[in-house]
């Protein structure tokens, strides 16, 4: 397996601006969909991505199995289907795929058991309806003819009632969608991107020049349609290890005026309370180190035992037993 410096793909896995200046492979030919003319450039600024990534300082390296199956999902233009248990990256994957590659605003579909297939494609801009009043949601968005690709997240796909994820198939294997006959020609609709901007469409359809790059995360508590399943790259992400948990804490908490920060031996025994302990850690780790920074910490083991307080304070964002 390669190492992520020595990638094959454009993909590096450092979660770092332009980490790459590898050209985009061309599309196989029967993942080209042909649509067009290429849109402007998508929103550059996210502001959700430092929100889940922190101000990236230093390489996040992603395990190399991670690397190449992204990369095989960008060369093949399939979706990157993720499980795992939460708090392990799912999410924050595309974000880290969008910044890295330089791919603009992540369009982010949220899921919820009433979620449909409509929602996700478009909706009524205003109580007007059709006349000139449709509104594209973050899948329909994807499909617009943008000339790089968007990077789509369908978060929890497993709260979906079953049709969803069936429904799903028909828009993925086919590259786009069709708006309702009652729609016109030549109709000018607003996008998840920028709901008063519009973009024009000539024939009523929407239809994608690069297929974009979905990102579709499930905790794998209900299975999803094989027929779905058969169409995606897939990928289990991990448990986070030591150097990841303090590369976390780096970027979160980096040194200089900016707030804050916990010293280096607190980093070092939360790190070791978050390798040992159950369930999602993420979390509760920036969580400790938060508290910790702002003189917690300190305050309680001013009364009593350094390792006492750093036990009590991990507890403290723990989930309370019921």
């Amino acid at each position: 397996m390669p190492s992520n410096s020595e990638s094959w793909g454009p993909y590096r896995g450092t979660g770092l601006p332009g980490a790459t200046e590898k050209e985009w492979p061309d599309a196989p030919a029967w993942r080209s969909f042909g649509g067009g003319p290429d849109l402007p450039p998508p929103p550059v600024d996210d502001p959700y991505a430092p929100v889940v990534l922190g101000a990236v300082r230093q390489p996040l390296l992603a395990p190399p199995d991670e690397v190449a199956r992204v990369n095989a999902a960008l060369h093949l233009r399939r979706p990157l289907l993720l499980t795992g248990e939460p708090g392990t990256g799912k999410s924050s994957l595309a974000y880290r795929i969008s910044r890295e590659l330089g791919l603009g605003r992540v369009l982010h579909w949220r899921i919820t058991s009433l979620s449909t297939l409509r929602e996700g494609l478009y909706g009524d801009g205003h109580e007007g309806g059709y006349g000139g009043g449709i509104r594209l949601g973050p899948l329909g968005t994807a499909f617009l003819p943008y000339r790089r690709p968007r990077v789509l997240l369908i978060d929890r796909l497993d709260r979906a009632e079953i049709a969803l994820p069936e429904d799903l198939c028909t828009v993925l294997g086919g590259g786009g969608f069709i708006l309702p006959c009652a729609v016109p020609a030549g109709l000018r609709v607003s996008t998840d991107d920028d709901p008063s901007a519009a973009v024009q469409l000539p024939d009523g359809s929407v239809r994608c020049h690069a297929f974009p790059v979905v990102v579709i995360t499930t905790t794998g508590e209900r299975d999803l349609p094989p027929d779905l399943v058969r169409r995606c790259v897939t990928l289990r992400t991990h448990r986070p290890g030591p150097e990841l948990l303090r590369a976390l804490a780096a970027n979160r908490f980096p040194p200089g005026p900016g707030g804050p920060r916990p010293a280096e031996d607190v980093v070092d025994a939360f790190v070791e309370r978050a390798c040992a302990a159950d369930g999602p850690v993420v979390e509760r780790f920036l969580d400790a180190l938060r508290l910790a920074a702002d003189g917690v910490l300190q305050a309680m083991a001013e009364d009593g035992d350094w390792q006492e307080a750093v036990e009590t304070l991990w507890r403290w964002t723990a989930p309370e037993e019921p």
